[in-house]
């Protein structure tokens, strides 16, 4: 004889969350009472996507400020650069011609190059690795600035000694220090530019997409909450 296998009762749980088990707790009112409850959830999820988008925001500052701090540096430097041959070209032009206005070029030349100088001191002070390169640069212009200041003080009276000094290995030796320092500090500002940059689209990214699906949850909860708190009005306003 056969035997008949009998299926116990169903977990609540099972029942409950049935489609079966759903309308019978619909037409009961039992969900009524949690109506309430899933649309404090709902508003809860909402506001914690909202604080993640508010921090996605931040970050998004934090990054635009480096933005901006590296344009900073990179605008100092290209300062310097272009003073300091403008300093060079005030020193042969005086050479050559012994006219008094290179001097107040040259005067002018020097003023914006300190400048430069310091306003790049206040961009790396809170950065060790780049305030140690500020201090290399900082020491190669200082050298390159003396010996200009040194051949515009010779004159036109020794164009010769001039020229020769301006073609002095010693001279170009610190050239090429002044532009190494210079590539050096824009490779590396150009390279932690864009290590911040990248960092900060992956985590706003990431943030973004987990905002919006914590919005979406919430919602489809919002939507429950109502429709079971209609629901339930309906029936109790039912003959």
């Amino acid at each position: 004889m056969a035997r008949t296998r009998t299926r116990g009762p169903k977990p609540v749980a099972s029942f409950f969350f049935s489609q079966q088990g759903l309308k019978q707790a619909l037409h009961r009112g039992h969900l009524h009472s949690f109506a309430m409850q899933i649309i404090a959830v709902a508003v809860v999820l909402l506001l914690s996507a909202l604080m993640l988008l508010s921090v996605n925001v931040t970050k998004l500052q934090e990054s635009f400020n480096w933005v901006q701090r590296s344009d900073n540096i990179l605008m100092q430097l290209s300062q310097v650069e272009l003073r300091l041959a403008g300093n060079e070209s005030a020193v042969r032009g005086h050479a050559l011609t012994d006219d008094p206005v290179f001097l107040t070029y040259q005067d002018n030349e020097v003023r914006q190059i300190w400048g430069a100088i310091d306003k790049l001191a206040s961009e790396v002070r809170d950065q060790p690795d780049d305030q140690a390169r500020y201090l290399r640069l900082r020491e190669v212009v200082k050298k390159r600035l003396y010996i200009l200041a040194y051949l515009m003080g010779i004159g036109p009276h020794n164009t010769q000694e001039v020229a020769d000094a301006i073609r002095a290995p010693a001279y170009l030796t610190v050239i090429r220090a002044e532009h190494a320092q210079l590539d050096e500090f824009r490779a590396n500002e150009a390279k932690v530019l864009n290590q911040r940059q990248a960092a900060a689209a992956g985590q706003a990214k990431q943030t973004y997409e987990f905002a919006i699906s914590i919005v979406v949850v919430s919602f489809v909860f919002a939507a429950l909450g109502i429709a079971f708190a209609m629901f339930g009005r309906a029936r109790a306003a039912a003959p």
